[in-house]
């Protein structure tokens, strides 16, 4: 029988002092270790401790050993009796798979034994030894510590223990995964944008790496797309506008993400300019437009190597050809359209001198790479101009149809006069030139047509006549038509004129001069005549629009101003007889004037005139009957004014569009859906689409602003002007200008200074709305006193710089709308093709979208 004793704390050591040399006041001692600290022996064996310990500097230290008998008392003495040498693992704490993240410095992977004697422990990774002299390595008797845990640490790990009596073994293994963050491979070697040509298919990657394998990648962008969820590979049907995609992929141990900037370009493009075949003497005008962020350093040359003219390559590397040692000097930059650049050469009066090839060499931004597009100009040379047919003289019957046709040539191209009798020969009844005025044909022939027609052909380098007689033949009959047709005309012309003076006369009045239209939200394009003309026409079809009082309740107060109010209200049976509708009430305050009931009772007629759109506050219904207030029912949107509405989501906003479906509840999901740029490119869209409208019913808004834009249910946004409900005195948006109020950071430069409202000043504050939108909400020229030196900055051409939220297409967009001549401003047909380009693209980016399997 052999006796086990654990004696704990009973066996101290402890430096007294040092001898050789001595120690020094304030060195410290650090690490007293007894080892071995816990020992099993059977009588008769033999026990060995070492005690060690370490100091500041490298001096001798004096050891004292306590022999446990000499102490007072023993505590925690556990006797064990033992018949024979085993080894128990302590099966249920081991644990058979270990996972731990890799952003773990240590692990530590522990082994519970009982074993007599104290057995020799040794721990192998996949088979092989561990070795002490490994420093991330600790093994010890009760674990196996792993420093700087990474992921080729994973592996299976096994525990052995051999009784050195009769060396028996023992052991249990453990799987230790290492979990490691997901990284996506084309971050390495991705560069920041993705440069792809319009109308192409390109397919954007996202390869994910990681333990465990991700178990999805989510897409994220800029428009809502319906494809599948889990995916690596975005497929675009066709590009056409700039966008940004983002991949994101997660595991238990991370996630990462990986954003591409999707940028579309053009082929370069070569220009020439007139583009039929230019003439000698001709202006000349050689355009290069190539892409900025992919190329710089334009530039135009001559080439001196002899090209075949019909085998010129179009595109080709600078390096095989020979160009003129210096750039053509006369070369400028015409201007900057979003991304692109144009470089153009002018030619003057160009001769034979000027023929040959020309290059216009643009250089690769990241590869340096030089590349050539190349032209060759072939000019036409000057030849007078010449009749090719001789004309003979013809014979035809009165009342018949002939044709005298004078083919002609020459370069420049000639241009072709008739003259008969030497008097000029012009388009008119029966008389009609065609073909550039090559052919003459003369219907239902009279006897003065007869006579001399002589054909004349000139151009710069000369002339060329040709003459042929035409002979009448028989007697002329004067037909009952050709009678009564002039004279019908004329009397029914006469009628006409006569009846629209009466109706003029009647309905014009003697005191019109008092109405003030400076209340109306929305006013009818004053062209032809005055606006109080405009709405005296305008009639109310009182069995189309009255509403009765009684089914109309009155809730809380809207919007106040200095003349007029707007209520929400509940009316009952307006659109469908047994519903309860929620509307907006316009009327006026108390002690409102005549002139100021006229003017609601002029925008009643003029929203009725408008009539139905999806995108304009529409009208429901009135009340006018006297004795009572005047009451505009119009519809309610309950989401407020845009500016508001854009302001409250600043914090929300994000560009992308995530690839996940919405709840069953549809209207919940909507609007606690982030704020996109697809939002924004579609309230701008809209707009346009309702400006258009107005446009179309010769109607001109004169207040259009974000604060005058509601956004309904399922985002639509309605145009609306509540200008009798806005206190203009008080607004901080409307500046005094004389002896009105007059919100001029959104009017156009000839609305300021001569107070001219057309729709063309509609799309210069269209655009300064666009900028309200692309800066969710923010006041227009931050940080400018809106004053006189404002209104003369802004003649001269300042204009406010992007917004933070804009593309380049919207931006240019805005510059678009803010040109100085109100000629050049696109119109809002123009407007909603562009922006619904944009939409739709937005909106339908991607479409087949597929699924590979995860690289790790």
């Amino acid at each position: 029988m052999c006796v086990f004793v654990s004696l704990r704390r009973t066996i101290a050591c402890s430096p007294l002092r040092c001898v050789s040399p001595p120690l020094s006041a304030g060195y410290k001692i650090y690490d007293l270790t007894l080892t071995p600290a816990h020992e099993r022996l059977s009588v008769g064996e033999r026990l060995v401790l070492n005690c060690t310990a370490y100091t500041e500097l490298n001096v001798a230290m004096d050891f004292t050993w306590t022999h446990p008998i000499s102490l007072l008392t023993m505590f925690m003495l556990f006797l064990l009796s033992l018949e024979k040498p085993f080894i128990d693992f302590d099966d249920h704490k081991w644990v058979k798979v270990l996972g731990v993240n890799a952003s773990a410095q240590t692990i530590k992977i522990p082994v519970k034994f009982d074993a007599y004697p104290e057995p020799t422990v040794r721990w192998y990774k996949n088979g092989q030894p561990i070795y002490k002299d490994d420093y991330r390595f600790k093994p010890a008797r009760d674990s196996l510590m792993i420093l700087g845990l990474a992921e080729k640490d994973a592996g299976n790990y096994t525990v052995v223990l051999i009784n050195k009596i009769t060396k028996e073994e023992k052991r249990r293994s453990v799987q230790l995964l290492v979990n490691v963050p997901p990284h996506i491979i084309e971050k390495e070697v991705a560069v920041d944008t993705d440069v792809h040509m319009y109308g192409s298919s390109p397919t954007l990657r996202c390869t994910a790496r990681g333990i465990p394998t991700p178990t999805r990648i989510q897409w994220q962008w800029m428009s809502r797309e319906d494809c599948p969820l889990l995916f690596h590979s975005l497929k675009i049907q066709k590009a056409k506008v700039h966008a940004l995609y983002k991949c994101l992929t997660s595991n238990k141990a991370g996630q990462d993400s990986r954003i591409i900037v999707f940028h579309v370009t053009r082929n370069l493009l070569f220009i020439v300019s007139p583009s039929r075949q230019p003439i000698e003497q001709d202006q000349v005008v050689l355009r290069c437009k190539a892409d900025r962020l992919i190329y710089g350093n334009l530039a135009w040359f001559r080439v001196e190597n002899e090209f075949d003219p019909e085998q010129v390559p179009a595109v080709q590397s600078c390096r095989g050809l020979s160009l003129s040692q210096q750039p053509l000097s006369q070369a400028v930059l015409s201007g900057l359209q979003g991304t692109n650049v144009t470089l153009e050469l002018p030619l003057t009066n160009v001769s034979r001198g000027d023929q040959g090839v020309y290059a216009c060499q643009v250089e690769n931004i990241k590869t340096g790479e030089r590349t050539c597009l190349l032209r060759h100009l072939t000019l036409r040379a000057l030849e007078a101009a010449r009749i090719l047919n001789n004309l003979t003289d013809q014979r035809v019957n009165v009342s018949a149809t002939t044709m005298l046709i004078c083919e002609v040539t020459g370069t420049p191209t000639p241009t072709v006069m008739w003259t008969k009798h030497n008097q000029t020969v012009v388009e008119g009844s029966g008389v009609i030139l065609s073909r550039l005025n090559q052919t003459l044909t003369i219907q239902r022939v009279k006897k003065e047509d007869g006579g001399l027609y002589t054909c004349t052909a000139c151009n710069s380098r000369g002339c060329d006549t040709s003459q042929t007689y035409l002979i009448t033949e028989g007697a002329e009959e004067k037909t009952n038509v050709e009678l009564i047709v002039p004279i019908g005309s004329v009397v029914i012309a006469m009628f006409f004129w006569l009846l629209i003076v009466f109706v003029i006369r009647s309905r014009k009045r003697t005191n019109n001069g008092d109405m003030k239209t400076g209340y109306l939200s929305i006013i009818l394009d004053s062209e032809d005549m005055p606006i109080d003309e405009h709405c005296e026409r305008l009639t109310y079809d009182a069995n189309k629009w009255e509403f009765p009082r009684d089914r109309l309740k009155l809730g809380d107060q809207l919007g106040r101003g200095a003349f007029g109010q707007v209520v929400e209200a509940a009316a009952f049976g307006i659109e469908k007889a047994t519903t309860c509708t929620t509307v907006a009430v316009k009327m006026l305050k108390e002690g409102a004037t005549s002139s100021e009931y006229r003017a609601l009772m002029s925008e009643l007629k003029i929203l009725i005139h408008i009539g139905h759109h999806l995108n304009v506050v529409n009208l429901l219904g009135a009340c006018t009957k006297p004795g009572s207030p005047l009451m505009v029912i119009v519809e309610y949107c309950k989401h407020g004014n845009l500016s508001s509405y854009l302001k409250s989501k600043r914090g929300e906003y994000s560009p992308f569009k995530v690839n996940e479906p919405c709840p069953s509840n549809s209207e919940s999901c909507e609007w606690e859906e982030h704020l996109t740029m697809e939002d924004l490119i579609s309230y701008s869209f809209q707009v346009a689409k309702g400006m258009e409208f107005l446009s179309s019913r010769k109607c001109i808004h004169r207040d259009l602003a974000a604060r005058n834009i509601l956004l309904s249910e399922n985002n639509v946004v309605k145009i609306c002007d509540f200008g009798l409900a806005r206190d203009v005195y008080k607004d901080p948006d409307y500046v005094r200008k004389g002896d009105a109020r007059l919100p001029l950071k959104w009017m156009a430069p000839e609305t300021i200074f001569d107070r001219v409202y057309t729709t063309q000043s509609d799309v210069w504050s269209f655009g300064i709305l666009l900028w309200e939108i692309f800066s969710l909400g923010a006041s227009p020229y931050p940080g400018v006193g809106i004053d006189e030196a404002f209104c003369r900055r802004l003649k001269e051409g300042t204009r406010m710089r992007a917004p933070d939220y804009a593309t380049t297409e919207i931006y240019q967009t805005m510059l678009d709308c803010w040109l100085d001549k109100p000629t050049d401003r696109p119109n809002f047909t123009e407007l909603v093709e562009h922006l619904g380009n944009l939409l739709q693209a937005s909106a339908h980016q991607v479409c087949l979208c597929t699924y590979m399997c995860y690289v790790c």
